[in-house]
């Protein structure tokens, strides 16, 4: 596994729940030079271990899943990654929730609820997993998508600010709502594009005085 090399690789979880870090793996989606994170099966496997999904032995032995098996699954989890993202953005922006997408995420719930098993933890029960299977990768975010679809809040989840493109997803636990941009970075970049809006606005104003 990549160990120390994971806050450069994936950088910081900021969506606050498993299912919104996993459809921000494809990093600014609105620009042209969109970034993947996951281009092929070892980068998903050490991304559920990073996000702390998996552990770091299970994580281990399912790089080394077969090729054709562990192609399957990469497949199935990249689809399952875009029909998270249209339906939480729909969310975000208060519009219609694709239902292709949402139908897909129902259908990945059921599968990962039928190869999970109900165990009690520290505070309430959780869904935990057995065995070695590739899709276990992505069964946790399966369940934790509609898990905040039920349960939410829907109202705190929202899609990042950032003019450049960003279109990062997170929930928003700020006490007043206020929370706009994904990290630091993006709102320091706002804040960039303002004071260069205004100096030229300002610029434009001085070019008219007669």
């Amino acid at each position: 596994m990549s160990g120390t090399s994971f806050p450069t690789r994936y950088g910081e979880l900021y969506g606050g729940l498993p299912c919104l870090d996993f459809a921000n793996t494809l990093d600014g989606r609105a620009t042209a030079n969109a970034i993947e994170l996951l281009p092929a099966w070892p980068d998903l496997v050490d991304w559920s271990h990073y996000a702390g999904l998996t552990g770091p032995s299970t994580a281990q032995r399912l790089t080394a899943a077969p090729p054709a098996a562990a192609g399957a699954v990469f497949a199935t989890a990249i689809e399952l990654r875009e029909a998270i993202f249209e339906v939480f953005a729909a969310i975000a922006h208060d519009h219609p929730v694709p239902g292709g997408s949402l139908a897909l995420l129902q259908a990945r719930y059921a599968e990962a609820t039928t190869q999970a098993r109900l165990a009690p933890g520290a505070t309430a029960f959780t869904w935990q997993y057995d065995g070695d299977t590739p899709g276990r990768v992505w069964w946790p975010v399966a369940i934790s998508a509609v898990h905040l679809l039920l349960t939410g809040p829907l109202d705190r989840v929202k899609l990042c600010a950032a003019e450049a493109g960003c279109r990062g997803l997170f929930l928003d636990v700020s006490k007043n709502h206020s929370r706009r941009w994904c990290g630091e970075g993006c709102s320091l970049e706002a804040k960039i594009q303002r004071q260069a809006h205004r100096r030229r606005s300002a610029r434009t104003e001085t070019a008219r005085v007669p």
